[in-house]
């Protein structure tokens, strides 16, 4: 069982470039994964000059990790939305995820990036009645309010897209899909290069320094200038952003790919290779493979960091309680990424104390993290059109945090009893 990503083997990490770091620069971007390369590519094509740094290798962190999947979603569902903020405000928030789904398919198809792209519906599978019913009015609130494609499927129908008996009934977003995420974050980066920006890989930046004119920039390779920093590290901010550290909390996700199955045998259980998520607070979600020989699965096999082989014990159990003619099948591949989760449920975007960020993608970044880095440039270029449904949302910090989640531990516990409590 390899305990490197799935997705690196069609995709590798670079290693270490001998990359000479200018003095000065206009805008220093931390984090080389969707939202810094993106912020970057919008920044250098405006004539910016940029250096992008990344601790590891380019976009090492969750964007060449995740489950590639794409939808419009925020954490919180557009009626709880509606009843935290109100209906207009709640509308103006969906919409910006729908714009930011549409962003990414344009980025993908403008730059011309093999990012095995599949717009091929995602499933939500309904854990209990209770959740069923819910979704249900979500979705007809969705469909009048804004128009979005959703099926709501019944438990005979949802058999039709996976082959279990597991769920309650679904929603389908015919809209959502799936990429190959470290294959699009690699793509990103040739078009970043290509732009004119200088990307430092296994170059961490170990502080920040306000300066009357910008900031200077420690790394461990040098320092540089720069009128502008912007912040793009999500699940992996640290102490060179401790204030942006305290508004974070990194979450580890899980994830195991399978044996190749063939593609026959997939199909007989995904039939539509649709993206499946369902609504169970261990968060499983899974997909085909984009060759669909393999199932990749990714949850919540605890909150904490977890030994690999033992989250890829849980996850195969779990998949094969969902898929019972999987039995046989064993693991080919176990890995682990942080997502940012912040106190609203939604990302941040803005700028505290000199330093711009888009940060907390709370599990949805693949398609929102891209277009927040391009909104976040927009805003550093002082442009109208970088102005988001986001940018009032507060940002505040997690009481009595520093930066280490000391109390992951507890989540884990808390989250797996209230999946015990759902359905008993």
């Amino acid at each position: 069982m390899h305990h490197d990503p799935y997705w690196w083997d069609a995709a590798p990490r670079e290693a270490q470039l001998d990359v000479a770091l200018p003095a000065h620069c206009d805008v220093a971007i931390v984090g080389a994964g969707y939202a810094g390369l993106s912020a970057a590519l919008t920044l250098a094509r405006a004539g910016r000059s940029v250096v992008v740094f990344d601790a590891g290798a380019p976009g090492y962190g969750a964007s060449s990790r995740s489950g590639g999947m794409i939808g419009h979603g925020h954490r919180l569902s557009y009626t709880k939305l509606i009843e935290k903020y109100g209906p207009a405000k709640a509308k103006a928030l969906v919409a910006e995820g729908m714009a930011s789904l549409q962003f990414l398919k344009d980025l993908i198809d403008k730059e011309a990036i093999d990012a095995a792209l599949q717009l091929c519906g995602r499933m939500r599978g309904a854990w209990t009645q209770a959740d069923y019913d819910t979704m249900a009015r979500d979705a007809d609130a969705l469909r009048r309010d804004l128009g979005m494609p959703i099926d709501v499927l019944s438990k005979a129908e949802v058999r039709n897209e996976v082959a279990t008996d597991f769920y309650q009934g679904g929603l389908l977003f015919r809209a959502h899909g799936g990429v190959h995420p470290a294959l699009l974050q690699q793509g990103l980066l040739a078009r970043v290069r290509e732009a004119g920006a200088v990307v430092a890989g296994h170059t961490a930046v170990t502080r920040l320094a306000r300066e009357a004119a910008g900031f200077t920039v420690e790394t461990t390779r040098g320092r540089l200038q720069a009128a502008e920093v912007v912040a793009t590290t999500n699940g992996y901010t640290g102490r060179s952003t401790p204030d942006l550290a305290r508004r974070l909390v990194a979450i580890p996700s899980f994830l195991i790919a399978t044996e190749d199955l063939s593609e026959a045998r997939v199909q007989a259980l995904i039939p539509n290779a649709r993206m499946i998520v369902e609504t169970r607070d261990k968060h499983l979600y899974y997909r085909p493979s984009p060759d669909r020989r393999r199932i990749v699965i990714g949850g919540r096999a605890a909150l904490h960091p977890i030994a690999l082989d033992r989250a890829a014990e849980w996850l195969m159990k779990e998949l094969r309680d969902i898929f019972p003619s999987l039995a046989d099948a064993r693991v080919s591949y176990a890995w682990t990424g942080n997502v940012a989760m912040t106190r609203s449920d939604l990302p941040g975007i803005g700028q505290r104390d000199g330093i711009w960020y888009a940060l907390g993608c709370n599990g949805s970044g693949v398609a929102l993290m891209p277009y927040l880095g391009h909104k976040a440039a927009l805003k550093v270029l002082g442009r109208d059109e970088g102005r988001t449904a986001f940018d009032d949302i507060p940002f505040t910090a997690v009481p009595f945090y520093n930066g280490t989640a000391w109390f992951r531990p507890f989540m884990t516990w808390w989250y797996r009893a209230r999946d015990a409590m759902r359905s008993s």
